[in-house]
């Protein structure tokens, strides 16, 4: 059987959830005719393409922002590059040197793509870029547009830094890729390719992006929620461990070895608990268990995931009487909300930071606490708790 095409998107440090779909997708197997990235996705799409799983695993496991970039002193938050604590330093660097200086960040890459690999391996490899110093400059490159000896370059500009110096073929400007195209699926449709796997890590999708996919044959992997990726320069070692088991989760689930919409559950224990429960109840616990931080980095089995939830769901009503106890009574004051129990408060932080489409429960908890219980639209799930024996 023919490969696939893969399209990995860009999205900073974020692209350590495609080392996990890799690895997910070398147990199952699952071989490449022709691949193209963006940004971070055309790095680790050169590594894939050279079948290089252990330098890979290296690279994120020693990325880092001081070997990315070179500034004059010290940041405050070095593993986060524009945290707020970092920008008066970012600035400083800007007004004294017009940019930042990202040479180390070809250094470190060039440490671990090899561009012989990649030309050898038969893989039809291209990544995405914003050309800027010609007019009408190419977006989409591929290995016969580059240079011999210059892959590390084209990878560089791809994931351009902003307002990043030192980057890129000499002479050249780029702006990084996902500018243009974070998502190329249509670089690899023009070439022929119709069986492809796309893993997004960003909602950001480019002002040429083109989401024709009509009569192709997609997977598509992507978090249920993307701030579980948290921050695109965040690159503390626990967020990354994070991102690469999210990655491999959400892939096994791409491909049925695991399913569920939110959790994890082997094939066999979802189904049997939604012959038992019905699917829209399942869709309801799923939905609340999220709601109340019910560890998602976890294969569930039906009775583990019950328990976790209810354990979650006591907690929840706990909290919510202790608070309703406390309430200031609302004719006493006409600007004072009620107090909103710590477990309320989270999920509402949570959810009104998500960039989707209003959920029930943000829309619902943007009303003052005593209108209403924001977990009353799970009847069914809530139900199932109640009569659930410990």
């Amino acid at each position: 059987m023919a490969g696939y095409g893969l399209v990995l998107a860009g999205g900073g440090g974020k692209g350590a959830y495609q080392l996990g779909a890799w690895k997910a997708l070398k147990e199952m197997d699952v071989r490449f005719d022709a691949i193209v990235g963006t940004s971070i996705g055309s790095i680790n799409g050169a590594l894939i393409a050279a079948d290089e799983y252990e330098k890979a695993v290296d690279m994120w496991k020693n990325v880092s922002i001081n070997k990315g970039i070179k500034i004059s002193s010290e940041l405050p938050d070095p593993e986060n590059l524009f945290s707020k604590k970092n920008w008066s330093t970012l600035f400083r660097e800007f007004v004294k040197k017009g940019g930042i200086d990202a040479s180390p960040l070809k250094d470190f890459i060039s440490q671990y793509v090899d561009e012989e690999k990649v030309r050898s391996s038969m893989v039809e490899f291209g990544v995405i870029a914003v050309q800027l110093s010609q007019p009408g400059g190419k977006y989409e490159l591929f290995l016969e547009d580059i240079p011999e000896g210059k892959l590390v370059d084209y990878l560089m500009a791809s994931a351009s830094v902003p307002f990043a110096n030192n980057i890129g073929p000499e002479g050249e400007k780029y702006l990084d890729g996902g500018a243009y195209d974070n998502i190329p699926v249509m670089s690899l449709k023009k070439r022929g390719y119709n069986r492809l796997i796309i893993v997004d890590i960003s909602n950001i999708k480019g002002v040429g992006h083109n989401p024709d996919i009509l009569n192709s044959q997609i997977t598509y992997i992507r978090p249920y929620d993307m701030d579980e990726l948290k921050g695109t320069f965040d690159f503390d070692s626990a967020t990354i461990e994070r991102r690469i088991q999210l990655g491999y989760l959400d892939t096994k689930k791409a491909f049925s070895q695991l399913l569920g919409r939110i959790y994890y559950f082997m094939p066999r224990t979802f189904r049997s608990m939604v012959i038992k429960y019905g699917a829209d109840t399942v869709l309801q616990l799923e939905e609340l268990a999220y709601a109340l931080d019910v560890d998602l980095m976890h294969i569930y089995t039906a009775e583990s995931f019950i328990l976790a939830t209810k354990e979650a769901f006591i907690a929840y009503r706990k909290e919510k009487e202790a608070a309703e106890a406390k309430e200031v009574p609302i004719e006493e004051t006409e600007t004072k909300e009620r107090e909103l129990p710590a477990f309320i408060t989270k999920i509402k932080e949570k959810q009104e930071s998500k960039e989707s489409e209003p959920s029930f429960l943000r829309t619902t908890l943007k009303k003052r606490f005593a209108s209403k219980d924001p977990l009353e639209d799970y009847p069914d799930a809530v139900a199932l708790l109640d009569n659930y024996i410990i």
